[in-house]
Formats: C-alpha cells, sequence, structure tokens
C-alpha cells in the first residue's frame, strides 16, 4: 500500500516524489497531501476507520469533510447525522436556515447523543477529537442533502 500510496502522490503532483525520512526536503504541506490521498482511499474503498482518526495530524478538516460528505462518523465510522455544533434548535426551521455559517460534524446517533450528555469537553477529551467542527459551502451542504436558504450565501469555504 505504501507504493501505491507513492505514486498516486506523483501523479498528483506531476511526478514529485516524497519520502517521510528526516533527512527529507518534503514539506509539512507535501506529507498534508499524502495524508488526503490516504484519506481518499479510505473513503473510495470503504476501509472500516475505528481508530484511525487519532492517526491523523492535528489539522483534520479533510478528513471531517470526508467524513460528512460520505455521512460516516468521525468516531466509529457508522452511518452518520450532521451535528451542528452552534445548535439550531427551538424555534428555527432547519429547512429555512442558511447552514454555510455554521460548524458541523458528522456523529451517528450514539456518539452525537453522547456528545450532548457529557458536553463537548469531555468529549473531545475522551475521543481526542476537535469538537469545532467545519463549515461546509452550500455546494458540499446540497450534495449531502442539507435543505437550508442558501441563496445569499456570502461564505466561502474550501469544503
Amino acid at each position: 500500500l505504501k507504493e501505491y500510496f507513492y505514486n498516486q502522490y506523483m501523479i498528483k503532483t506531476a511526478g514529485k516524489e516524497i519520502s517521510l525520512a528526516d533527512s527529507t526536503e518534503n514539506t509539512v504541506s507535501d506529507a498534508k497531501n499524502l495524508i488526503d490521498i490516504v484519506i481518499d482511499f479510505i473513503f473510495d474503498f470503504r476501509v472500516p476507520v475505528k481508530r484511525g482518526f487519532e492517526l491523523l495530524p492535528r489539522d483534520e478538516e479533510y478528513f471531517q469533510y470526508k467524513c460528512l460528505l460520505n455521512r460516516q462518523c468521525i468516531i466509529c465510522g457508522k452511518h452518520a447525522d450532521v451535528h451542528h455544533i452552534d445548535e439550531i434548535g427551538m424555534g428555527r426551521n432547519r429547512n429555512t436556515i442558511d447552514h454555510t455559517k455554521h460548524h458541523l460534524m458528522a456523529l451517528c446517533r450514539i456518539h452525537h447523543t453522547e456528545y450532548h450528555q457529557i458536553g463537548p469537553i469531555a468529549f473531545s477529551n475522551r475521543y481526542h477529537v476537535s469538537t469545532t467542527g467545519i463549515r461546509l459551502n452550500a455546494d458540499a451542504l446540497k450534495k449531502i442533502g442539507v435543505r437550508g436558504n442558501y441563496e445569499n450565501n456570502s461564505i466561502n469555504t474550501p469544503f
């Protein structure tokens, strides 16, 4: 698999080679690109990931994006709900708000409930994940089936 990922990196970077050795001239950005290739592989081939998140670097935005896009729980990999970090309930119609202004995370029903029961700090400590979530642009939200009012969307997010 290592050779496969290194070859995919070379294809993605027009022939640039990568090494993760201490004496390499590759940058952290190069390593992040390699990790993104591994993450794409995980989701493209539905590789079960139970503890893979802990192996990723602290900048886990791309992994969170892929979890949301594939509706897979960021903790256990099971089917996930879209969890709004910025709460939207109580009197607000989730079908008419602009979700691009909210931070989201993919959590299965069990982990979603646990998040609310123990709170974000305890949840973060238990699972070693950031609980800030990510923001998605209108196209990504529509792709995963989150209905809302996106006509006045001026948020420019990478996802």
